[in-house]
């Protein structure tokens, strides 16, 4: 049984109340809201905060910004002379790296001291989603704190009305009979899917957006706000991508096609999701990516 979040968050406050606690951790895991969430509880008892609690005189976060959404050498340098400061409260002192994977390289190697040996009393915690675009310098400094995605459904009509429609897009396309006498309306309908799960996606943003913002600490610009917003657009954009593939591998086990010719299918558009997924990575328009990956499903799932 794969050990839960909130147990090993327990297992590292347990090591902090023992004083063997490593100072360098880098959480990681598929879902950012979760990394930052248990990130956040930990951070709350190396520093003795209440539950309802954000900001702390000795909690620092270093986050990426501007239209590049890089974590910059020149911000990085400024974060280790705030840590080799003498505590506020007499305490320890945290620094809560955000999207570590955005550190450029001249930041990573500014920081790579300071990682290995940091001020007395310093903690040190990395949150990513990309571990493997980090240096490896970096990650072999770290305790590795892998979290296990927590697979939740995703509660909103207009999602779960989404899925309804995408659903019988998809069953239309596996009926040969109605796709001879009509190949127009599954391309119209492949654009309108594309449009629906732009604005799903924007209000589903919207509302973790909205709930997140009141607990950001302050002085936060609004640079620095666009990039937190980025990253939850994209957290929720890789949720609802594999919500999707799993709403289409039941769909697969459920329609009259044959398992073997549906799951080669079904393959296939796993594959056009994963490269998807790397497109969308590297800052490719929402629109351009799924506009790809929409065509390229309507041509296999109608292909004999």
């Amino acid at each position: 049984m794969l050990e839960s979040a909130d147990s090993k968050t327990q297992k590292l406050q347990s090591e902090f109340e023992q004083n063997s606690l490593h100072h360098a951790l880098l959480y990681q895991g598929s879902q950012i809201n979760q990394i930052e969430q248990q990130s956040l509880i930990l951070t709350r008892t190396l520093l003795g905060m209440r539950d309802d609690q954000f900001e702390h005189p000795d909690l620092f976060h270093l986050r990426p910004s501007g239209k590049m959404r890089i974590i910059s050498a020149d911000v990085t340098r400024n974060l280790i002379s705030e840590l080799n400061r003498t505590s506020n409260q007499g305490g320890a002192k945290v620094a809560l790296i955000h999207q570590a994977d955005r550190m450029r390289k001249e930041s990573a190697n500014a920081f790579l001291k300071t990682l290995e040996e940091p001020p007395s009393g310093t903690y040190i915690i990395l949150i990513t989603t990309r571990p493997y675009s980090m240096l490896p310098t970096i990650r072999s400094r770290c305790l590795q704190v892998r979290l296990q995605a927590e697979e939740d459904e995703i509660e909103s009509p207009l999602w779960t009305e989404w899925l309804n429609l995408y659903e019988s897009w998809i069953l239309q396309l596996l009926d040969r009979e109605k796709i001879k006498n009509d190949r127009v309306s599954p391309v119209f309908a492949a654009y309108g899917l594309v449009e629906r799960l732009l604005g799903v996606i924007k209000q589903i943003t919207d509302e973790q957006w909205k709930m997140n913002s009141k607990s950001l600490p302050q002085g936060v610009d609004e640079k620095e706000k666009d990039a937190i917003e980025t990253s939850i657009r994209k957290g929720i954009r890789s949720h609802l991508m594999k919500s999707l593939i799993d709403h289409s591998r039941k769909i697969v086990v459920h329609s009259e096609v044959p398992l073997e010719k549906g799951g080669a299918k079904l393959a296939k558009i796993v594959s056009f999701a994963e490269k998807v997924a790397g497109l969308l990575e590297v800052n490719l328009k929402d629109e351009t990516a799924f506009e790809y990956f929409w065509l390229s499903s309507l041509r296999t799932w109608t292909a004999k």
